[in-house]
């Protein structure tokens, strides 16, 4: 049986001397000794505020030392981790911390205003990084070796992970231990991550990135952690500390094309980039590509009920197989990680055969318990064992999924069913487009008609009519859309997906 922090326990007794972390914007770095220390420490002086096992923490700032510290306290305490974004307003974090149950809270000094008239009140952590603020004094006059004995198990809580939103209302996802120690060694294996690997963090870590900046403590290697997302400050980070992996959105990738192709720097150390959280265009898979021609690449799905452990992975052999021929390949979100079990099934839950569409569902250890406050959205989620994670798609005859998209997005024009991803992956390799969503607007003669946003590329140029002369070339004529809109950006999550559903309310009566 293991829990986060028994897994800091174990890498910090096997490799005390090695690097865990390096923080460049705070000019810090860390060993494994060190980080266990500090978490004990940090856990002593939250015991001393009074947090006990089974209480809910809030914690708001950006990723940093306090920010991957703070995970592994809370778990050696047996206390449930509730991240909050810094980008959501405070309104938005208030029903959160309502909807949760949050008994105490953390924050830096930078976003102390969205909780200013929160309740519970929040301890100030000062910078979060070098000053921990009020917690400094918490954490001198706690004692970590009086910590009493605190049974934890996996099957206990360890987080509330709250969805983005971009399915409707944030949900609250409940994470056991169990759930998340396996995500993380069992993504790490499948990945072929290794112990000298040097991973770059650059992702929100509210909620399932978070993962991403402790994960690392499966097997020891070096994070390198930035405390928000810029194209430039990534490829310094690559140059600067010989990164070797990274993950980054697809509006991530295409900011970081657009920097490297701009001013190039020496990423000759990267040997693996992965791209996941939204689908991504095949235009945009054969540009990474040629741009990091010595980097393998490849694609993770997963979702948040899933505890961040995603469900598939498309190798980098299944790309230079999709470049050498099989470019079909480059639709698929890949096969089913080995501690997964995924099918599709029909509207009566039967499973199908390949080729079949489908709702795409899973089995794992990794799947959330359920959602807080929500028996009936957990039953129907959780029906039968599996996961339904609400994507429509399919599983060829080689087990490679295809998610077609999501089922409220499906468009129902003139009796016909379009899925706007195939609209977008068809607009996206036009050479013009760097970023597109495709979604039905009413229309009184279709029903719905097929509308598009279009972002252009810098020092690019294109008319809509251009654009759809352009799709005509790939799309049957129902699926063309029937209006192109120029927009000079896209409203995005906090983990940089694109906010279909609020842009499709801006097109339909309330």
């Amino acid at each position: 049986m293991s829990t986060l922090w028994d897994l800091l326990r174990r890498t910090a007794r096997r490799r005390p001397d090695d690097l865990a972390y390096i923080y460049p914007a705070e000019g810090l770095q860390f060993t494994w000794a060190e980080v266990a220390e500090r978490a004990e420490r940090l856990a002593g002086g939250l015991a001393e505020a009074g947090v006990a096992a089974g209480d809910r923490v809030a914690t708001l700032f950006a990723d940093g030392p306090l920010h991957n510290e703070a995970i592994f306290a809370l778990a050696r305490l047996g206390a449930v981790r509730v991240g909050l974004n810094y980008r959501y307003s405070p309104g938005e974090i208030d029903s959160l911390l309502s909807h949760s149950g949050v008994g105490y809270g953390l924050c830096s000094d930078d976003f102390a205003p969205l909780v200013a008239q929160s309740s519970p009140g929040f301890i100030n952590c000062g910078d979060a990084a070098a000053d921990y603020g009020e917690l400094t004094a918490m954490i001198d006059a706690g004692q970590p070796s009086a910590l009493p004995p605190i049974e934890v198990t996996e099957a206990d809580l360890s987080n509330i992970c709250y969805t983005t939103g971009s399915t409707g209302a944030p949900k609250g996802a409940l994470w056991t231990h169990r759930n998340v120690t396996h995500a993380l060694a069992h993504t790490a294996m499948d990945a072929e991550m290794r112990s000298d690997d040097i991973w770059l963090h650059c992702l929100p870590g509210a909620g399932v990135p978070g993962l991403l900046g402790i994960w690392h403590v499966v097997l020891g290697w070096t994070n390198v952690v930035l405390p928000a997302f810029t194209p430039r400050d990534c490829l310094d980070a690559i140059s600067q500390h010989a990164v070797t992996a990274t993950v980054w959105v697809p509006t991530m990738l295409g900011a970081v094309l657009d920097a490297q192709e701009a001013a190039p720097a020496d990423c000759s150390s990267l040997r693996k980039v992965v791209y996941g959280s939204a689908p991504t265009t095949p235009a945009m898979i054969r540009r990474t590509l040629a741009t990091f021609a010595d980097t393998e690449i490849e694609q993770w799905y997963g979702s948040t009920e899933g505890a961040g452990g995603w469900f598939t992975r498309l190798s980098h052999a299944d790309h230079l197989r999709a470049m050498a021929g099989d470019e079909h390949l480059l639709r698929s979100c890949g096969r089913p990680m080995h501690h997964v079990e995924l099918e599709t099934a029909g509207p009566g839950g039967e499973t199908l055969a390949p080729g079949e569409q489908g709702e795409i569902r899973v089995r794992s250890a990794s799947v959330m318990a359920g959602y807080l406050d929500a028996p009936e959205l957990t039953a129907e989620t959780l029906r039968g064992g599996w996961l339904h994670t609400g994507d429509l798609g399919y599983v060829d005859s080689e087990g490679y999924a295809y998610l077609v998209d999501r089922k409220q997005f499906m468009i129902i024009t003139g009796g016909y069913n379009v899925y706007p991803v195939e609209v977008e992956n068809a607009l996206a390799e036009h050479p013009a487009v760097a970023d597109v969503c495709v979604f039905g607007v009413p229309d009184d003669r279709w029903g719905e008609a097929v509308h598009a946003l279009v972002v252009l590329r810098d020092g690019h140029s294109a008319t809509p009519a251009e654009l759809i002369d352009f799709s005509r070339e790939t799309l049957a004529t129902f699926k063309v859309p029937k209006a192109v809109e120029l927009r000079s950006e896209l409203l995005k999550g906090p983990t940089g997906k694109v906010l279909k559903r609020e842009h499709k309310a801006e097109y339909w009566p309330a």
